[in-house]
């Protein structure tokens, strides 16, 4: 037993000064290696399980003492759960690099596909997981990380990273694909608010407390989840994003505060936002409705294809970093999911844990009979549901409840900020918004 704690001092102290190799985005599989190898030895009779030895080795690899600040308000019992996530995810990158222990090769599970693939099927799984890590508590402890980060998480060069990390974070912990909604799709209809997404299928009621759809009577912390779309913003324009930011090869040239505004990732995914509006148009507690993850894993998919052209370009992604003097947004700042700092979220290693489904393409349309491809535009186009019979009273219920929470006069702080507006949105957001005033 004795020799068994030598064993764990020693390896402490020999990763304890490896750490700073950890913040500079160091890789740490050949230290994952030899520290299980000292704990598996088979002639050591006092060897950790195949699990022990490994939660204990990745223990020794994060940081322990400065990325394990308490966060936020969360209990003890909460933060151990949102540090068990990161430990398993980055088991899973480990493990996927190729390290000689376990000696598998696994493919990759996170297959992201458009909500509507496969007539919905994506979406229904991902909707399943969520409603069970709803049921728990679970969900709303990976919601209320978002809360912590409006500061260090956006305006700045590290929206794209940190929500990239976000993502794998509720992907670990939803044990299945996050389905990207490609709302371009949406832009391109007559009515984008008659849209089949805002049907039980898919996200339920896009008007008032939300009382359909797998998402029904969920809680958050403001009240009952609520939207109003069509509110203010935009949905994406495909066109736009292609013409404006995958023309760019730079990641200033498309993240604040150095991108012009129709360049800019951050200005298009706000936008999406106010359009949804209601809850996700507030900037702290959006990551409560379930649409969120949704619309950043259409966001991520199109920094995936921004960071594939750099490769092509002769740029490296995982290096390309912006200088900020923003307190949080430095590629070696921590992330505030304990365990990973900010550039792990531009890493090869992350990106490698993840595939997207292209993007629909006429006439196929990913063969899905909520979309359809319109022959004389040469687009995919989502299908309209069922008229909404309530729409003005669940726009005035909307309006009720974000004056009765507070949320309408700043209570849980600022809306986002919108860079662009469809000229066919009402242009009544339930929380005033700013406008970003630019020359282009």
């Amino acid at each position: 037993m004795k020799a068994m704690v030598y064993l764990q001092v020693a390896v402490s102290l020999a990763l304890a000064f490896q750490s700073h190799a950890w913040m500079n985005g160091g890789d740490f599989s050949k230290q994952f290696e030899e520290c299980t190898g000292v704990y598996n030895k088979p002639s050591d009779v006092n060897a950790l399980s195949m699990g022990g030895y490994e939660r204990q080795c990745t223990d020794l690899l994060i940081p322990l003492d400065s990325s394990h600040q308490r966060i936020g308000n969360f209990t003890d019992d909460q933060m151990g759960y949102i540090k068990s996530l990161v430990r398993k995810s980055f088991m899973e990158m480990l493990n996927n690099m190729g390290n000689r222990i376990k000696r598998t090769t696994k493919s990759v599970w996170r297959v992201r596909e458009e909500i509507k693939a496969r007539n919905g099927a994506p979406f229904q799984r991902y909707a399943e997981a969520v409603r069970r890590l709803k049921k728990s508590g679970e969900y709303d402890v990976i919601a209320q990380i978002h809360i912590t980060v409006v500061p260090t998480a956006h305006f700045g060069p590290n929206f794209l990273r940190w929500h990239r990390l976000y993502l794998f974070i509720l992907e670990t912990a939803l044990g299945c694909p996050i389905p990207y909604w490609d709302s371009s799709e949406d832009y391109v209809m007559k009515k984008p608010q008659d849209s089949v997404v805002w049907s039980p299928k898919y996200f339920g009621n896009g008007y008032g407390p939300v009382v359909t759809g797998p998402f029904a009577n969920f809680q958050t912390p403001i009240g009952p989840l609520f939207r109003k779309i069509n509110a203010d913003g935009s949905l994406m324009d495909r066109y736009a994003i292609i013409k404006y930011v995958l023309s760019k090869r730079r990641v200033g040239d498309v993240s604040s505060p150095t991108a012009k505004p129709i360049s800019n990732m951050e200005g298009y995914h706000n936008n999406m936002h106010a359009w949804i509006n209601g809850l996700m148009a507030n900037l702290a507690y959006s990551a409560y409705d379930p649409v969120f993850f949704c619309l950043h894993s259409m966001i991520d998919n199109v920094y995936e294809i921004f960071r594939r052209q750099q490769v092509k370009a002769g740029i490296d992604p995982a290096t390309d970093f912006v200088k900020t003097g923003q307190k949080g947004q430095s590629p070696g700042d921590l992330s505030k999911i304990n365990g990973f700092i900010n550039r792990y979220g531009q890493s090869h290693k992350l990106a490698l844990q993840v595939q997207y489904q292209p993007l629909s393409q006429c006439p196929v349309c990913h063969g899905s009979k909520d979309k359809y491809c319109d022959n004389y535009r040469g687009v995919c186009v989502s299908r309209a549901a069922a008229p909404h019979t309530n729409a003005m009273e669940g726009i005035l219920i909307a309006d009720l409840m974000a004056k009765k929470s507070g949320l309408a006069e700043g209570a849980f702080g600022d809306a986002f900020p919108i860079f662009s507006r469809d000229p066919r949105t009402r242009g009544d957001p339930v929380q005033p918004v700013m406008e970003k005033k630019y020359k282009y």
